[in-house]
């Protein structure tokens, strides 16, 4: 889960500014600005934007909520077909094939605690099972892979464990490493449309460099930053 309202809080005192005098340049109350710093709740994409604006700062950094050498660096995009294919054409004479094919992931949950700092899904690439554990600590993702060989008794267990499914993402996705530093993923999502999602694999600079780098080859590929996906595939699908 992305803390933005914890990277406004953090940049408007960096800039010294008041909640009022952030309000006042967004032209909307400072209850809104408070409710956004204390997370409850999420201003829109476009939104973001004008913050990013008036406290002078790049939008991706309110959008990433780390500054490590050990956080994700990844954009999600919206992209219509022909915008897919567009950014594949500039990037691939410099990119490697990594995968063309099928995936499907079931996702689960449980009424026992929040889960929203934590992914469990049984993930299916071509013939293949995997259980698949994300949990977020101290803004770095850590990740956990178990190959499954009985995937029907796995769901049992999980039921068992009170764990339900929560939502189902069927997807056709290719990838391509380009410059060996950078991950480009073109997905056709069931129900949801066409994405294009990129991802630093390799760090070279800190943070900030790389925020950097990521913002100019955004801007050289002409890919729209207001087109930026802030939920993940799950939350989008159960939001249908």
């Amino acid at each position: 889960m992305i803390n933005i309202g914890n990277n406004i809080r953090e940049m408007r005192i960096k800039k010294k500014m008041t909640q009022q005098e952030l309000a006042d340049k967004l032209y909307v109350s400072d209850k809104t600005v408070s409710s956004w710093e204390s997370n409850r709740t999420e201003p829109d994409i476009n939104i973001i934007s004008d913050v990013a604006k008036a406290l002078d700062c790049s939008f991706l950094s309110l959008v990433f909520d780390s500054k490590n050498n050990n956080t994700e660096l990844e954009l999600k995009i919206k992209a219509s077909e022909r915008e897919q294919d567009r950014v594949l054409n500039l990037i691939k004479n410099n990119s490697l094939l990594l995968k063309d094919e099928d995936q499907e992931a079931i996702y689960y949950k449980t009424n026992y605690r929040d889960m929203n700092n934590e992914w469990l899904r049984i993930r299916k690439e071509d013939n293949n099972y995997v259980l698949n554990y994300k949990r977020k600590e101290k803004d770095v993702v850590n990740e956990y892979n178990v190959t499954i060989d009985n995937v029907e008794n796995l769901k049992t267990i999980l039921k068992f464990l009170d764990l339900k499914e929560s939502s189902k993402v069927i997807k056709h996705r290719i990838s391509y490493l380009y410059k060996d530093k950078y991950e480009f993923s073109f997905d056709d999502v069931e129900d949801l449309g066409t994405y294009i999602e990129i991802e630093l694999k390799k760090y070279e600079y800190d943070f900030d460099r790389e925020l950097d780098l990521l913002m100019n080859l955004l801007n050289e590929l002409k890919i729209d930053i207001n087109k930026i996906e802030l939920k993940r595939y799950p939350e989008l699908i159960e939001q249908k």
